[in-house]
Parts: structure tokens; sequence; C-alpha cells
């Protein structure tokens, strides 16, 4: 059976980023990826921001997995902190790790801002807050509730991750991947009711 279009399209788009960054991103160069003409690509997705959302959930899903939030074998801090930590980089490559995070967001908002690569910087972070708000879902069912509301605190943590990300790219010495390993932990744990 072929593959359905919908994904052809998403998956287009994905290689695109991958092969050749985010200014590769436009409805032309993934229709063309995708083999499909514009406006085919259109009555998938109606706007540009559509695909972008598309784009930026599946990368999302391919890099984030629910860890062990179901096992109840397991304290809630440690679970949720497995899951938060898949935003940390690993120490292999981690210095190109931040430099690629900080680049997306200087293209996202500097002065040579890129509306398209802002809407998938924001719908990237989007399916981050529902990860995010998926695994806190897991735990407030299993009795594990926010000491702040679950969206809050989902925001809350993603913004924990983007000033560790920012900390340790300006200064690697001051603060460690280890180190941000047990920042990102305490404020996990300071997020969950005991």
């Amino acid at each position: 059976m072929p593959k359905d279009t919908r994904a052809r399209i998403v998956e287009a788009a994905t290689a695109l980023v991958r092969e050749r960054g985010l200014g590769a991103l436009s409805v032309r160069s993934v229709a063309s990826a995708a083999g499909l003409a514009p406006t085919t690509l259109r009555g998938y997705f109606p706007s540009q921001a559509q695909l972008y959302s598309a784009v930026a959930s599946e990368f999302v899903s391919v890099t984030l997995s629910d860890q062990r939030v179901h096992d109840e074998e397991v304290s809630p801090v440690e679970r949720l902190h497995e899951c938060m930590r898949q935003f940390l980089p690993e120490p292999k490559g981690a210095r190109t790790a931040l430099e690629g995070w900080f680049e997306y967001y200087r293209l996202s908002f500097g002065a040579e801002g890129n509306t398209a690569v802002r809407e998938l910087l924001v719908a990237g972070r989007h399916a981050s807050l529902s990860s995010i708000e998926g695994w806190l879902t897991v735990l407030a069912q299993q009795g594990h509730r926010c000491r702040r509301g679950i969206p809050q605190t989902a925001a809350g943590l993603l913004s924990v991750i983007d000033g560790l990300h920012l900390s340790m790219l300006a200064d690697p010495e001051l603060l460690s991947i280890d180190d941000a390993h047990d920042v990102l932990r305490d404020h996990v744990s300071a997020s969950l009711h005991a």
C-alpha cells in the first residue's frame, strides 16, 4: 500500500530540514521533494504554519520518548527527570548541539530573523510542551500532582531547559552537563508535590 500522502509530505519536509537546514523549508521545496504540486500540498496543509507544526511534531516525536514515565516502581521525580533530560545534550557533541540550539533562536529572532524559522521554532516548542504536559498528566493520574497547573509546570520546566542551554553555551566551565542534570532534577523535584 502506498504511503499516505500527508505522511509523505511530512517525511519530505523533515528530510529537507535535516539535509539543508531550516531555511530550506518552504511550500515549494517540500512539494517538490514530495513529488507533488504546491496546490496538492496546500490541500493537506492549507497554511505554512500547519506544515511547520506537523514537521515540528515529527521532530519531537522521534526525539522524545516516554522513557519510564508509566513505571510506578520508579519514583515520580526520577521518571519526570528521565523524560526531561532528553532535552539536554549528550556530553559528546554537546557544544555543537548547544550552538545549533542557539542558531535556531538567532535565525528566528536575530537581525536577519526569518519568519518561517520562527514559526517552526514556535511549533517545536508547542510540541515539546505537549510532550511535557503528557508526562505530567500520567504522573497526575497516578496521584503525583504538580504544585502549579500542568500547563504552567510544563512551561516552567521548558524555560529551565532554555536557561540551562544558554548557561552551558555561554560558560561551560560554570555549568557542566552533569551540573545541568542536577539543576534540572532540583526543578523537577520542586515542581511535584511530595
